[in-house]
């Protein structure tokens, strides 16, 4: 008993919660967050480096080509949101089974609580 209380006062209700949905649910909605963070932190970092190099950005602003530069910044945002994204997959995953594992356990030891209790119920009443 004391392990259920333990387990239900730490992970026990992130896990419970992760278990309400289905897998598919559960992984296309951490997804979706892991885009929108990977959108966020890309446009940081792009606008971190072009302050950084603010000098030298606005000496060759003129003579680049923006069509280009502004692909360049495309394909390195679709190959970091592609890697982002696949390690998300996996995580979120692993995560999942994790916590569909431990919500069986628990609910095994549930079960056999009820037991014991109804056991010694049943004794009570003769």
């Amino acid at each position: 008993m004391t392990r259920m209380a333990a387990y239900e006062e730490r992970e026990g209700k992130k896990d419970i919660s992760i278990s309400g949905y289905f897998r598919g649910d559960y992984i296309s909605f951490q997804l979706l967050k892991s885009a929108i963070y990977a959108t966020v932190g890309f446009a940081l970092a792009v606008a971190m480096y072009v302050l950084y190099n603010i000098e030298m950005f606005l000496e060759e602003f003129y003579k680049m080509d923006i069509l280009e530069f502004l692909k360049d910044i495309l394909s390195k945002y679709c190959l970091v949101m592609a890697i982002y994204l696949v390690i998300s997959y996996f995580v979120y995953s692993y995560r999942y089974h994790k916590a569909k594992r431990h919500v069986r356990q628990y609910n095994q030891l549930l079960r056999a609580l009820l037991q014991m209790i109804s056991i010694n119920n049943r004794g009570r009443k003769r």
